[in-house]
């Protein structure tokens, strides 16, 4: 099949199914979660282009108010060093996990994202390997913008896209999620870390 005819297709057919995410039940994202992430976040900082890729694993408990990023950080290839982001109701924390620093900042609202979430807004639908729909959703908070696409079934995150500002930086973070499992096997990722009891 010529190239131009299956990306119309694949246009008609995102076209035709744009409306049956709003239909049905409602599904929403495990209330509590684990995945393994990767991705990349570039910056621009003092007039350079940083980027760099992640790896590492995100869990969530939407009943404790809390989500958890554990990541390795590598440039051009070379390890960089190792992060945790824990969002908690009361705070937020940016750990080095080698240098032992920590940045407490203010805490973010933690929400179960579900098909009928007010918060988000439904963008598009795609077909993905023939045989399942994903949805993509997006969210704006003052500054900060994120884009999510899930699988429509379980509403389980494929990928997600947050474009903000952090101390002035304006960054781009692109993370991927695979072998999302519902439960917590590992709590300690949302252990604070001692020395960030600031």
């Amino acid at each position: 099949m010529p190239r131009y005819l299956s990306v119309l297709l694949i246009t008609l057919v995102v076209a035709g199914n744009t409306s049956s995410a709003h239909q049905g039940e409602r599904v929403c994202t495990p209330e509590q979660w684990e995945a393994v992430v990767v991705g990349k976040v570039a910056e621009q900082s003092q007039g350079k282009f940083y980027i760099v890729d992640v790896v590492g694993k995100a869990a969530a408990d939407y009943g404790r108010g809390v989500i958890g990023l554990s990541e390795s950080v590598f440039s051009q290839g070379q390890y960089v060093g190792s992060y945790l982001y824990l969002n908690t109701k009361s705070a937020s924390y940016l750990a080095d996990v080698v240098n032992k620093n920590c940045q407490k900042l203010p805490p973010v609202t933690v929400e179960q994202p579900c098909s009928d979430s007010s918060w988000l807004t439904y963008r598009t639908s795609w077909l993905v390997g023939g045989t399942q729909w994903s949805d993509t959703y997006q969210h704006n908070n003052g500054s900060s913008k994120t884009t999510v696409t899930v699988m429509r079934d379980n509403f389980a995150m494929i990928s997600e896209n947050v474009e903000h500002v952090i101390g002035g930086v304006p960054q781009l973070v692109t993370l991927q999620y695979g072998n999302m499992t519902k439960g917590i096997t590992d709590p300690s990722i949302f252990n604070i870390p001692s020395y960030c009891n600031i």
